[in-house]
């Protein structure tokens, strides 16, 4: 067999397996890509947190929840300075007030048009329990 010959087996043997691990696969690489990528990567920096939203004008808003500077920060915050049982007043010392309080005694802050098509806003929610301390952290998707 000649060369090209065996070049052109593996490709085919390659372009083959990628196409069926894709097939089986296509949910979770989909999940990961656009729920789980946009919200890691970056440690919990609070100066960019508190000036993440902050904007000068409609359109500097518009390009700044866009960005998403915030979601990156999130599984930092999840995992290392919002644990369960962290005060409340600690959380809002850490990240400041909240966008606005939802249901069950929880914060809700935005972060931004981070995942999917970005076409909803995600927002960090954090809950709390009577007394005061973190039962649950995590993003979701208006």
């Amino acid at each position: 067999m000649s060369r090209a010959l065996k070049i052109m087996k593996w490709d085919v043997i390659f372009t083959a397996a990628v196409l069926l691990l894709l097939v089986l696969f296509w949910k979770p690489i989909l999940r990961f890509a656009f729920h789980d990528l946009p919200f890691m990567g970056e440690s919990f920096d609070s100066a960019v947190w508190s000036s993440a939203l902050s904007c000068k004008s409609d359109h500097d808003c518009f390009d700044k929840e866009m960005a998403c500077l915030r979601g990156p920060m999130c599984r930092d915050l999840e995992r290392n300075h919002l644990t369960v049982g962290t005060p409340k007043a600690t959380v809002t010392r850490l990240i400041g007030e909240p966008m606005r309080t939802a249901k069950n005694n929880c914060f809700d802050y935005e972060l931004g048009y981070c995942s999917g098509l970005k076409i909803d806003t995600d927002y960090l929610r954090v809950c709390f329990d009577s007394s005061e301390k973190v039962t649950n952290v995590y993003h979701w998707q208006s």
